[in-house]
């Protein structure tokens, strides 16, 4: 993925704004480390233990983590309608869960939970760099997918990592994803500032659906009218979140 939005940023050379404050250079540091070393991490490790269904619900409530870090770190006081959506996608978690399937272990759900609270602040943290519209997002995807890189990498082969990717299923396999996330990188990076940011949210939010289809064909997984209809509620509640956030003058962020 770093390689990938390095080739972005050399082919297109977006213009980088440069002129940082030290603590905003900590603050994109941190946002690199919780963002793309220890959500990954969890989200990993997590994955083992829970369905890519469940997963997908978790990944629908980042909008209301991202609304309540904000709150408490840049004193951003929500909005009605933030404060109505939150109680909207939290009462779809409830109907999710409600009829005792939980789709994974508690320990998956709560390595889940901790990946999707790390990524929501880094993005609050990314708020303190980029402020405003007219400020390049590329330099906190760069720094941010080059601290990850940096560190992931050595944890990998130092845990026994090296002897599955010398295997050429591994290697195949590493590659393919790696080519996938980084191609989705590139290809959200192209078009965010070709979107309104209500359009951008919208899309963000549609990943649940997106997650719960796709653990459908190709993981075989089944999912019932509690988890049809408490998907709906936080994709909706998500959205009306989202469309407080944009209301208030903030914009649409890449989820990388």
């Amino acid at each position: 993925a770093f390689l990938s939005l390095l080739l972005y940023y050399l082919v297109k050379r977006p213009k980088l704004r440069l002129d940082l404050t030290r603590s905003e250079i900590y603050s994109l540091v941190l946002s690199g480390v919780v963002g793309f070393v220890a959500a990954p991490l969890f989200s990993v490790v997590g994955l083992r233990y829970i369905t890519g269904t469940t997963a997908g619900l978790f990944a629908g409530l980042s909008a209301i983590l991202v609304m309540v870090l904000g709150f408490i770190i840049l004193r951003e006081k929500p909005r009605n309608v933030q404060l109505v959506g939150s109680l909207i996608a939290l009462a779809g978690v409830y109907v999710f869960l409600s009829n005792g399937v939980w789709g994974g272990s508690l320990f998956g759900i709560t390595m889940i939970a901790l990946a999707e609270l790390s990524y929501a602040f880094s993005t609050v943290l990314t708020r303190l760099v980029v402020r405003g519209p007219g400020d390049e997002t590329m330099i906190t995807s760069l720094v941010g997918a080059g601290i990850g890189t940096a560190i992931l990498l050595p944890v990998g082969f130092l845990s026994g990592g090296m002897a599955g990717v010398l295997q050429w299923q591994a290697l195949v396999t590493v590659l393919v994803v790696g080519v996938i996330f980084g191609f989705a990188g590139m290809m959200w990076s192209a078009v965010l500032d070709q979107l309104q940011a209500i359009e951008a949210a919208i899309l963000q939010n549609t990943m649940l659906i997106q997650i719960a289809l796709l653990a459908i064909i190709f993981l075989r997984e089944h999912i019932t009218l509690n988890n049809v209809v408490g998907g709906v509620a936080v994709v909706f509640g998500a959205y009306l979140v989202d469309s407080g956030s944009i209301r208030r003058g903030q914009y649409a962020k890449s989820p990388t």
